[in-house]
């Protein structure tokens, strides 16, 4: 009886620590990202999602979603999520489907969370994407984000150096283009405010504790 409460206290936990998919951004081709939410997620109303916003970068005319001059101090792309007081995402993970470039592109691109504008880019989060000089979509790192607290975070997606052409380590290039391939997606928990457990939790909490009334009335 004792491991069979194990095992359904195990089930429930099982059953509430997964991350789910929020959000995601498509890029459509034009220059310009959209990003819808997925309603179905727990508490997905207690948080917005922007789009993807060029902070300096010049846009190509042959991408997805893709900037230039990545090199000049302060410029890269911003993505502002808000969350409601009393709650936030825990969890969080940036996933793309891939990403490349042309030859005189930055090579290693970094997120940072808690961009403030003037060159603070904040804490740098997850590995760096490594950008792909080819036509095809390299499949880059998902990036683990952590906590997002409540009242809005600014992410900051930034060229940290090198092109293909230059040693590791070089200063970023102040030309050349990197382009991100959709979609693009945010997963994780928003959790906060009085937290309802799902059917499928609550049938397990029921099974365990009719099996307790069930030992102590064998008792």
């Amino acid at each position: 009886m004792k491991k069979l409460l194990i095992g359904l206290v195990i089930l429930a936990i099982a059953g509430v620590a997964h991350a789910e998919l929020l959000a995601t951004w498509t890029f459509p081709g034009d220059g310009t990202s959209s990003v819808e939410k997925n309603p179905g997620a727990a508490n997905i109303a207690e948080v917005e999602f922007g789009e993807l916003t060029r902070v300096g970068v010049q846009q190509s005319t042959t991408a997805v979603f893709s900037g230039n001059t990545w090199g000049v101090a302060g410029n890269g792309l911003s993505l502002d999520i808000t969350v409601a007081s009393g709650y936030q995402i825990t969890g969080a993970t940036l996933a793309i489907g891939g990403m490349n470039g042309s030859n005189t592109g930055p090579n290693i691109l970094q997120w940072s969370v808690g961009y403030t504008g003037e060159q603070n880019y904040g804490t740098d989060v997850g590995s760096p994407w490594e950008n792909a000089y080819s036509t095809a979509n390299a499949i880059t790192p998902d990036v683990n984000i952590g906590t997002i607290g409540e009242g809005t975070t600014a992410l900051f997606f930034r060229s940290t150096g090198g092109t293909i052409n230059t040693p590791e380590g070089s200063p970023p290039p102040t030309s050349g283009s990197a382009r991100l391939y959709g979609p693009m997606t945010m997963s994780g928990d928003i959790e906060g405010g009085t937290v309802i457990p799902e059917p499928a939790t609550m049938g397990l909490l029921g099974l365990g504790a009719l099996a307790l009334a069930l030992r102590r009335k064998n008792k």
